[in-house]
């Protein structure tokens, strides 16, 4: 039986046990709502300090422009992006209540702004909005305002939304998302830590190495890339990344993390024709020229001058400058040299700015886990609201039995199933708890573990096709080397609890293969 039936089975098992007892009500109606959230895309929160970039990076993932972006602190409220064919809204306020509008109202109720005009969005708890955009089919996203806003309502409103109270008690308490990106604006500091650990220890573990990872954002703008040198913001900023990600702390908060610079891809979305024109002009020059042009920013934008302005009217020259600001404006430039058209400029862009792999990683590290970061928020829910029960209705026989019915068949399905036996390890491998003897084993790990995927050949390493038997022969060696290693005398007993399971998933692997040969 898959995890998949099993977990549906417990949930299903579990609401039929709650039936006759008027006290399990609401144990009873968060069951359902966990049967709902199996069935869901995977829900990620964007979070970070105030104007790290957050909104400006959920544009440029989603590909389109939905989000308010200004110069000033502007978003208000959470807004959590779904999927849907026809863009709406839906006004969640914190009493409870919900209205729907159209999509045409977002700005309104999402921006600071409007305030004064709109009194009722400080009533506003959060705000969901449906959007026909692809990535949402797979990745529902969470839009928070920064969390050391000026406007201390604002961190709250974030803070009460996640259900992060920054306290070890809550670990097993219900939040709304199953993984997290954090964004940092120009390296990850004591604040990005402390804001990092709150998240690990608030509702249901929302962020450990399993689901979570850090984007360095601003690359092109604040001051680790500079427009008289080769290499591009990315290029530039990778260092900087990989000096947070040898933070031993920071390694047990993030799986990894990537830099981006989101405005070029969010601006390009954003022009005019005669945007195009001014960049069609610009092209026309050698790449030195263009340096030399774009050099002082402010000049190419205000400046009256010949010098300037024979390539666009100030407002369009402003208008670029706004939108793309000097890298954007550079590689738009240097792809209208290559000849390409305006889409294939998008993707480029996307490409070069970061976005392209932060959006596979989403859909790799999270996606081929996505069930197991359910389940795993799912069993920590419902232990933690069986608890809960427990202490409310101490005298309840019938809560007692019911309670302990459910946390006795998630013990055995914790540990009975490999995969949450895998995901257990990997959690140890990525708290530092865990250390492997060289980089083939830590290969090994992550590719049985499926952090490459979970078809045969990703787990076993296998690169191009195989026959399954030559698959069931790389199993059977694999078994072997990990049994071996799992009797290795004086090593940790966290290393021989991963070694054996390490091996016993390589078996998995092999009767998977042996019934494919007897069928």
């Amino acid at each position: 039986m898959s995890l998949k039936t099993q977990v549906y089975q417990l949930i299903d098992d579990s609401i039929n046990l709650c039936h006759g007892c008027p006290d399990a009500k609401e144990l009873v109606r968060i069951l359902y709502d966990m049967r709902e959230r199996l069935e869901a895309p995977l829900r990620v929160a964007v979070a970070g300090i105030m104007k790290a970039g957050k909104s400006t990076f959920m544009n440029a993932l989603i590909g389109d422009n939905l989000v308010y972006t200004g110069n000033l602190e502007t978003t208000y409220t959470v807004c959590w992006f779904k999927y849907a064919a026809t863009p709406s809204i839906q006004i969640c306020f914190r009493d409870g209540s919900s209205v729907d509008a159209p999509y045409d109202e977002l700005e309104k109720w999402s921006v600071r702004k409007y305030e004064k005009e709109n009194p009722k969005i400080n009533d506003v708890k959060y705000l969901i909005i449906y959007y026909p955009s692809e990535v949402l089919k797979i990745l529902e996203f969470i839009d928070t305002p920064g969390l050391n806003s000026i406007y201390g309502t604002d961190a709250q409103n974030t803070l009460n939304f996640l259900e992060i109270k920054g306290s070890e008690d809550t670990i097993a308490e219900a939040s709304q998302a199953d993984a997290i990106i954090y964004a940092f604006s120009r390296s990850a500091g004591g604040y990005d830590e402390e804001l990092l650990r709150a998240f690990q220890n608030g509702g249901a573990q929302i962020s450990s190495p399993i689901n979570s990872v850090g984007i360095l954002t601003k690359t092109d703008s604040t001051g680790i890339w500079n427009i008289d040198e080769p290499n591009t913001p990315i290029e530039a900023a990778t260092p900087v990344v990989n000096k947070i990600m040898e933070n031993a702390s920071m390694k047990r908060l993030v799986y990894a993390s990537f830099p981006v610079c989101a405005k070029a891809v969010e601006g390009c979305n954003l022009l005019s024709d005669n945007d195009w024109d001014c960049l069609l002009k610009l092209s026309g020059v050698s790449k030195e020229d263009r340096v030399d042009l774009l050099f002082d920013a402010e000049l190419f934008a205000i400046d009256t001058d010949e010098y300037y302005s024979q390539y666009g009217e100030k407002e369009i020259r402003a208008s670029l400058i706004n939108k793309l600001g000097q890298y954007g404006i550079m590689e738009v430039c240097n792809q209208l040299d290559q000849k390409k058209n305006r889409d294939e400029i998008k993707n480029i862009l996307s490409e070069k700015c970061g976005i392209t792999s932060v959006r596979e990683v989403l859909l790799s590290h999270f996606g081929n886990r996505t069930f197991l970061i359910k389940t795993q928020f799912i069993f920590n829910t419902l232990k933690s609201v069986c608890r809960d029960l427990r202490n409310k209705y101490r005298n309840n026989a019938d809560i007692r039995e019911i309670t302990g019915e459910i946390e006795e068949k998630i013990e055995e399905l914790t540990i009975g199933i490999q995969t949450l036996n895998e995901l257990r390890i990997l959690q140890y491998y990525y708290n530092g708890q865990l250390t492997f003897l060289s980089d083939d084993e830590i290969e090994d790990f992550m590719q049985v573990t499926g952090e490459y995927g979970r078809e045969p050949e990703k787990r076993l390493g296998i690169d191009g096709l195989a026959s399954v038997g030559d698959m069931k022969n790389v199993a059977e060696k694999k078994i072997s080397k990990w049994h071996e290693k799992a009797s290795y005398f004086m090593m940790s007993n966290t290393y021989v609890d991963a070694a054996t399971t390490i091996a016993r998933s390589y078996e998995h692997i092999y009767y998977y293969l042996s019934a494919l040969c007897d069928e």
